[in-house]
């Protein structure tokens, strides 16, 4: 490659005219299978998890990391990184594993970008079995997922891998349910049929792929470098050293309305954003949900992904910092907000009034009479006085249209108080 060219692939911040698709799945569902004829039909196919072993059996300074890292008894004299060895340490310990991703992913994100933009080709398919976990499907334009019945993935790692029954069970069962990757899919490949159905799916899906001349450009893969950091304290510790020094009484939001004054916020920060939740914001918005309830609310990842399917989260952030997740949902012309969750309370007046205003400009396009905002009756007055300022109130259930009392009937948390906002005024009865 030219200097010329060089300069200009460091420059760029997208994959100009190109189409990229991501492709995952659990073990043993047919990946590679629809690579061969993504590759077939002239695409970049690349195999992100054999970039890993060409790294670890070529690079240097990664194997260096490595060594440096886990002790150079995971290094053959040779130089190559013993796989199988450091399988065995790290995939018995998260925290081991996370270190282990936290030298490996960046190299390897590395090694996919400067194929991409060195490949002349419009089309590019990426197979990671990790996928949907970090920022990778922001740069792509679709999301392939494979699919196909456990029995199926036994009888192909047994026969194909050579696996003993124990072994390959114990594959599967360690990987997500493959429904967590359907939900967030573009394209959906059932491979459990002949090559010849899979076939017939592929080239229906390939068909409709967008004109890379014409489709808009996606963000570069993020080659930032972040290193390990080492979990800290649990928050629910942190929080029950604090109330040994301090009592606090907090009051439902009900109480202190007419006392509150309104919050100023006199410019918005550089870096202020507010977005639809993604799949890769799982882990963020576990740890705001943690804190922002000083540890009272404990989810898991399903929980959250469940969530997602259910109704749509705003989040608020400044930069790369999450600070405001909020669960909105709209049925029979009510909006609801359902879930509030901001961390540090100082960023109520920041992201979160943010949040709320772009809530209230979905609430119009679709055509809202009414918003209804449930707020813990133990969050900061802060909170109350927010959507105070924009409008909201306390309205008795004898104003309220038949429609309105229902929606406050099937949604209203528990512990929570209602506020309203009224944005058309039909008074359905």
């Amino acid at each position: 490659m030219s200097k010329t060219k060089e300069s200009a692939h460091a420059d760029a911040t997208h994959y100009e005219s190109k189409v990229i698709i991501g492709l995952t799945g659990n073990i043993a569902t047919g990946k590679s299978a629809v690579m061969g004829l993504a590759a077939d039909q002239g695409a970049l196919t690349i195999d992100a998890d054999r970039i890993v072993h060409e790294l670890m059996n070529h690079d240097t300074p990664l194997q260096e990391a490595i060594v440096a890292a886990f002790s150079s008894r995971v290094r053959y004299d040779d130089g190559r990184i013993d796989r199988k060895l450091l399988g065995q340490i790290v995939f018995s310990d998260p925290e081991q594993l996370a270190i282990l991703e936290s030298i490996v992913h960046p190299a390897v994100r590395r090694a996919l970008d400067k194929r991409i933009l060195e490949s002349k080709a419009s089309v590019v398919m990426i197979e990671a079995i990790k996928l949907l976990e970090g920022n990778m499907p922001d740069s792509c334009h679709q999301i392939w997922v494979t699919r196909c019945d456990r029995q199926k993935q036994l009888e192909r790692l047994r026969i194909c891998r050579g696996m003993e029954t124990a072994t390959a069970a114990n594959r599967i069962k360690a990987q997500a349910s493959q429904e967590e990757k359907i939900a967030f899919a573009d394209v959906v490949i059932d491979t459990n049929g002949l090559m010849s159905d899979t076939q017939a799916q592929f080239d229906l899906a390939w068909a409709r792929l967008p004109d890379p001349l014409r489709t808009a450009a996606r963000p570069r893969l993020d080659l930032t470098v972040k290193p390990y950091m080492k979990p800290q304290p649990k928050v629910e510790e942190a929080a029950a050293e604090a109330l040994d020094e301090v009592e606090t009484v907090s009051a439902p939001a009900s109480q202190h309305i007419e006392t509150l004054s309104p919050l100023e916020l006199e410019e918005a920060p550089e870096g202020l954003q507010v977005r639809r939740a993604r799949p890769s914001d799982i882990p963020s918005i576990l740890l705001l949900i943690q804190q922002a309830t000083n540890g009272a609310i404990k989810m898991k990842r399903a929980d959250v992904l469940m969530s997602l399917s259910e109704r749509g989260y705003f989040i608020g952030q400044v930069g790369a910092d999450i600070s405001t997740v909020v669960g909105w949902k709209i049925d029979s012309q009510v909006g609801r907000v359902e879930e509030i969750y901001i961390h540090p309370p100082e960023m109520i007046a920041v992201t979160g009034t943010a949040v709320v205003e772009e809530i209230q400009k979905s609430a119009f396009a679709h055509m809202c009479q009414l918003i209804v905002a449930f707020i813990p009756n133990n969050a900061p007055e802060e909170l109350s006085r927010l959507f105070l300022t924009h409008g909201y109130s306390f309205m008795d259930r004898g104003e309220m249209a038949n429609n309105w009392k229902d929606a406050i009937d099937e949604s209203q948390p528990p512990d929570t108080s209602y506020m309203t906002k009224v944005l058309l005024d039909t008074r359905l009865t």
